[in-house]
């Protein structure tokens, strides 16, 4: 098990001028409260919070809220000092992949356990990727769109100085080679984004772009890991309730990984980029086992042929498709 979210934590933040109930930065360094004011904030206790496995979701008047959970309260949540801390770090990581490009969604205010963004209007892009009425086309745009981001978002680590470097040797999921090592190390680090991945991504019809938001951690690490987390959850697309049996592919991959080149000016390490691409299989399927040890009964007896039969195909597509 990675030992990653015990170096996650730190960091800082601003706020939206707000009314009473949310006054931007709450409980934080007043001296980071200088923000203007962009818009009126419901009130926390206002608001109809919707569960999600680690937060608490609501949305009112253009502005969407989240929460980070770690009970069946949102108001206790609000005031518990772990979620506090979660989103503090969600709040100045965001702040950081915003003044790397304006295709992240910028945070308007934290309180307390709450991070306050604007609405995006959608649609999600795994629900176009999965939609029979899009066009190869407009799958494609969306997914070198996507790419292009990541590319801007691995230029320039100068303002990450202070962010911890992800051990690849100690905290993975695959056991790293002495080559994987003896590339890795003598590779230039860019940002390290967990959570780059496709159900991250929300369209918004004013802007008429794609947005990413919800980064989970952020290191200093390999980019062949980010693509790789992200190729793999294209080809993850139908995972799960309600999904399909078969993996997802509908992308060219050599594709993606030429956008990538062309848009950073920085060529992909090949062997980095089958280690990752391997070692996110492993990540994948650790949760999904752990996920199926919590089921019971039909759950459990559908689940186990699901899973086996789903992780075969895409250990199958990699071998298929190594650089």
């Amino acid at each position: 098990m990675s030992r990653d979210v015990a170096m996650e934590d730190r960091r800082s933040a601003d706020p939206v001028r707000a009314p009473r109930g949310f006054d931007g930065v709450n409980g934080q360094d007043p001296a980071l409260a200088a923000r203007p004011e962009t818009g009126i904030v419901r009130q926390i206790e206002a608001l109809a919070f919707t569960p999600r496995k680690e937060s608490w979701v609501a949305s009112s008047a253009g502005w969407f809220y989240k929460m980070f959970r770690s009970s069946d309260d949102p108001a206790r949540d609000w005031l518990d000092p772990g979620c506090i801390e979660r989103a503090h770090r969600e709040y100045t990581d965001m702040r950081l992949l915003c003044g790397l490009s304006d295709r992240v969604c910028e945070p308007a205010g934290l309180d307390h356990a709450c991070v306050v963004y604007p609405h995006l209007s959608g649609p999600d892009l795994r629900a176009l990727l999965q939609a029979r009425t899009s066009t190869a086309a407009q799958r494609a745009a969306a997914l070198r769109d996507a790419v292009t981001l990541l590319a801007r978002l691995h230029a320039d680590t100068s303002d990450a100085l202070d962010y911890p470097a992800k051990d690849y040797l100690r905290n993975g999921y695959l056991a790293p080679s002495a080559e994987v090592l003896a590339h890795i190390a003598g590779r230039e680090r860019t940002l390290f984004i967990s959570g780059f991945e496709v159900r991250n991504f929300r369209f918004d019809r004013p802007h008429d772009a794609w947005f990413f938001f919800d980064p989970q951690h952020v290191f200093l690490g390999m980019p062949e890991d980010d693509l790789a987390r992200f190729v793999i959850s294209l080809l993850m697309v139908n995972w799960g309730k309600g999904g399909s049996l078969g993996i997802w592919r509908g992308f060219d991959v050599d594709d993606l990984v030429a956008t990538y080149e062309q848009a950073s000016a920085r060529a992909l390490d090949r062997l980095l980029l089958n280690h990752f691409l391997r070692e996110t299989i492993a990540m994948r399927r650790h949760f999904a086992e752990k996920a199926l040890r919590g089921m019971r009964g039909a759950g459990w007896l559908i689940g186990r042929p699901y899973l086996s039969a789903y992780f075969l195909q895409l250990e199958k597509w990699v071998a298929k498709h190594e650089f």
